[in-house]
């Protein structure tokens, strides 16, 4: 079972992503994740570590409220 804050968790990251330009790939190589990581975060097939969650942050340059918080119905 997916957790709904899981799910949205996700599609902010995907939305953080496509906004600025990045591919998984991209963003994987910035952050020093696995772009493999990247996909399973963002399909809410995994829950991030607290430092993932930072090094996401950084190398998106957003605040961690604009992962979190669900801001109506996005579609990408």
């Amino acid at each position: 079972m997916k957790y709904p804050k899981l799910i949205e968790f996700g599609k902010n990251l995907r939305i953080a992503r496509l906004i600025k330009g990045y591919s998984m790939e991209k963003l994987a190589m910035i952050a020093n994740i696995n772009p493999t990581h990247i996909g399973k975060i963002e399909r809410a097939e995994m829950a991030p570590t607290l430092l993932t969650i930072i090094s996401l942050l950084e190398a998106l340059e957003v605040d961690f409220n604009s992962l979190i918080t669900y801001k109506g119905n996005k579609k990408l």
